[in-house]
């Protein structure tokens, strides 16, 4: 059996850590109370009891510092087969540490390449990939200038870190210097764990316009092989708003072997060559366009709503890539078509003081899954980045659309019943298919 260290965890990726543990695996897992809340207690608790090991990270600032925790945990590096996180602010520990002490995890450079993203418009450029026109500014003049030069409307985004909450589309320069001037107020809305993340950097980009579709890329260092696209739901009235997926993606043959060839080409361009890399594109009129890659799997729901209609496990096949299996042969194959959505406040408000204790049960009973995190007479902020969600609803039907209009049945019923607007999904701009999802 094999020893893995995992440097925190998304609430979805426990169930990395469940799977390792399941196939007799060791784990230590090291954590930080800064990442609190990118998780519930119960899946915070749950991933320290599962580990064999564990221990507190400190201000963490260099892998030497890593190193001391993981030998705070009682691991010694040479007992240690691989490295890994599912949580986006650690994925570059992870990284430092497998490198630091020699064993399998997701090389550095790659890490560093695709979370910067300058640096990956470039690679791209370089590589001869399609990507969308760029610059890198550190100030509110700076960008003003390359908004000029792209041509308006652009997205003004950091170029580090997961900022929703600092991401502005702007179609005229008064909306970027209202980026610059709120800029403070939206990164003290941020935790810590989330705004030490980022720069005085920014990346001006052309704003794409289409559908947003992700694909999981799997790789073993050789190959690399797009397990499933899913089409993304985006805000109505914010579109850098994501709010869930459908799995299938519902694009034809053609579409959606362009959409994993483009995708396993930007992760193999950026040296992202051992793991699962989420990574999202909007298919534009001239084509697909990256809009980030990430060198990690997707968090939140995603994972498993794909294994609810999947042929084989995603965290399993994250584990065993880590632990020196081939990357699967083929895409996974899907048995039928899922969906979820978020439930996240579109204002900030105050949950009814009268909500039943068992008001959410009705509605799963029409659901494949789903949860809640509501406390009645409770405040409910106002939806602003991927963490301000206070539940989530998934359904699987027959095809892609039945899927969906289960979901925004239900999610319209739970908008009734709590007397709070949620956060409006956007409709897509491309036809569904229509019929059944057939297994391959």
């Amino acid at each position: 059996m094999s020893h893995l260290v995992f440097v925190e965890t998304s609430g979805s990726g426990v169930n990395a850590i469940d799977y390792a543990k399941q196939a007799g695996h060791t784990v230590t897992y090291l954590y930080s109370p800064r990442y609190d809340f990118t998780a519930s207690p119960h899946q915070r608790r749950l991933a320290r009891k599962l580990a064999d090991r564990t221990a507190e990270m400190p201000d963490v600032r260099t892998p030497g510092d890593l190193l001391a925790a993981l030998r705070a945990a009682g691991t010694r590096p040479g007992e240690v087969d691989a490295v890994l996180s599912t949580l986006a602010f650690c994925i570059p520990l992870a990284a430092s540490l497998a490198d630091l002490i020699g064993v399998r995890g997701t090389p550095p450079e790659g890490v560093a390449t695709a979370r910067d993203k300058g640096r990956c418009r470039r690679a791209l450029a370089r590589a001869g990939l399609p990507s969308l026109a760029f610059s890198v500014v550190g100030s509110e003049d700076e960008a003003l200038a390359a908004a000029d030069r792209i041509g308006y409307p652009v997205i003004v985004k950091p170029v580090l870190g997961v900022g929703k909450g600092a991401t502005t589309i702007a179609h005229e320069p008064a909306h970027v210097r209202d980026h610059f001037a709120g800029l403070a107020g939206n990164l003290d809305h941020l935790p810590a764990g989330m705004s030490a993340h980022f720069d005085e950097r920014f990346i001006v980009e052309e704003l794409a316009i289409g559908d947003l579709y992700s694909v999981e890329v799997a790789s073993d260092g050789r190959s690399f092989v797009p397990l499933v696209s899913t089409i993304q739901k985006t805000g109505l009235h914010n579109p850098v708003l994501e709010l869930g997926c459908t799995v299938p993606s519902g694009l034809d043959g053609a579409a959606e072997c362009e959409l994993g060839t483009y995708a396993t080409q930007v992760c193999r361009t950026l040296g992202l060559t051992l793991g699962i890399f989420h990574v999202e594109m909007i298919r534009t009129a001239r084509g697909f366009r990256l809009t980030e890659a990430n060198p990690r799997m997707a968090g939140g729901a995603l994972p498993e709503t794909v294994n609810a209609v999947a042929d084989r496990d995603m965290f399993a096949t994250l584990i065993d890539l880590f632990l020196g299996q081939g990357a699967p042969l083929a895409p996974l194959r899907l048995s039928a078509a899922v969906s979820h959505s978020l439930l996240a406040a579109a204002e900030t408000t105050t949950v009814r003081g009268d909500l039943a204790p068992g008001w959410f049960d009705p509605f799963l009973d029409r659901l494949h899954s789903g949860w809640v995190r509501l406390e009645p007479g409770g405040r409910v902020n106002a939806m602003r980045g991927n963490f301000d969600r206070f539940g989530m609803i998934r359904a699987v039907d027959a095809d892609p659309v039945r899927a969906e209009e289960s979901c925004a049945a239900v999610k319209a019923d739970i908008e009734r019943c709590l007397g709070i607007p949620l956060v409006p999904e956007a409709g897509h701009r491309s036809p569904w298919p229509s019929g059944p999802v057939r297994s391959a």
